[in-house]
């Protein structure tokens, strides 16, 4: 007897594990709102438009006067879905546009970019986040044994308003690579104060991340995140009004409380690249 009852008891507790992990959505549908691939979610916060200055080791013109550099990133779409980061740069003395994709089947992160110099290369880079989730390494491949290593690094600050670009680089004898030019940049549209504001931002209709930019259709804007977000709504624009309209908040909703204030002494640069 007590054999026969573990086979409808076993299908009664898978029943509520299902109905409890899955029960009102599809197995491969977003939860909470958000769009983004769950590989990029550490990176979502370089989305968005960035100014900062760079500064080489190598070059003794560059070395305290440096230059200017902005960075542009968004999302890449495929049918519909966002499926890595794109990157326009001005002023870099490395890499005019880039892609980060990850390989799923290698877990790497893969950035395809196009270099600034008279040749206009194209390099990947690849490697992976650490255990904190914060610092990215990619290394260069498909150099020659003969060919200097190099490396780039991103490193945000506690806030993630900041980042730290890195270019190392290693002679082939050499076992560890040393910094050749670093960029510091912030973010555009952001106060270190952050969570100050006693009104929540609005969020992007197309991957829910933090809007920054609006894009108008049919007399009606729309709250987005970057270029490839506007790219992807004007490729679907029932798509995202039919969302839209979906997710108005009613009048009936209680106002979600005010995030709370920073304190004094908070440091906005914490976690930033040491020297």
């Amino acid at each position: 007897m007590r054999h026969s009852l573990r086979p409808p008891l076993a299908l009664a507790l898978g029943l509520l594990i299902v109905g409890i992990g899955g029960a009102g959505r599809a197995a491969d549908e977003p939860v909470g709102g958000r769009e983004i691939p769950p590989r990029f979610a550490p990176l979502e916060y370089l989305v968005g438009s960035w100014r900062g200055q760079g500064v080489s080791r190598d070059d003794p013109a560059l070395k305290f006067r440096g230059w200017t550099e902005t960075h542009s990133w968004g999302w890449s779409f495929a049918d519909g879905k966002p499926v890595g980061l794109t990157l326009r740069a001005e002023g870099s003395k490395l890499l005019s546009t880039a892609t980060l994709t990850f390989d799923e089947d290698r877990q790497v992160f893969r950035l395809k970019a196009q270099t600034t110099g008279p040749e206009k290369e194209a390099h990947i880079y690849e490697g992976a986040l650490d255990d904190s989730g914060k610092l990215l390494t990619l290394d260069r491949v498909g150099l020659a044994p003969d060919q200097p290593g190099e490396r780039l690094t991103f490193r945000p600050n506690a806030n993630s308003i900041r980042y730290t670009l890195g270019i190392e680089r290693k002679s082939p004898r050499a076992t560890r690579y040393s910094r050749s030019a670093e960029v510091g940049l912030t973010k555009e549209g952001e106060s270190f104060a952050a969570g100050s504001s006693a009104t929540e931002a609005p969020k992007c209709l197309v991957t829910g991340g933090a809007a920054t930019l609006t894009v108008a259709h049919q007399g009606r804007t729309y709250p987005i995140c970057c270029s490839g977000c506007r790219d992807e709504f004007l490729e679907n624009p029932d798509k995202y009004v039919k969302k839209a309209s979906l997710s108005a908040p009613s009048d009936d909703k209680p106002a979600k409380p005010a995030p709370p204030r920073p304190r004094r002494n908070d440091d906005p640069f914490a976690d930033d690249v040491a020297e």
